[in-house]
């Protein structure tokens, strides 16, 4: 089972302390940039989604290929506009 983080589009990424002290450019996580946050939760968790919730942000489980079509087959049917994104290329790295 892998986890597969969720940010809203315009935020912040949060620095997460599963990422490296010091990387390169090779270094990505791939995850889910969604339009509304609280929107995308609430659909994911009617879609009945096991998500994640704390202070470095929100994740959901996910178990293969088959579940992360569903994850985006339930954002397509709430309406929720997403696009899957590099988010360390989303970070600041200053």
């Amino acid at each position: 089972m892998g986890k597969l983080p969720i940010i809203e589009k315009g935020q912040s990424v949060a620095c997460h302390a599963d990422w490296p002290l010091f990387y390169m450019n090779d270094f990505s996580r791939l995850g889910l940039v969604v339009a509304c946050l609280p929107e995308a939760v609430e659909a994911l968790r009617a879609a009945g989604c096991r998500l994640e919730e704390s202070e470095g942000g929100c994740s959901i489980e996910v178990d293969g290929l088959v579940q992360v079509h569903e994850v985006l087959a339930a954002l397509c049917e709430g309406h929720i506009g997403y696009e899957m994104a590099d988010l360390v290329s989303c970070a600041y790295q200053g």
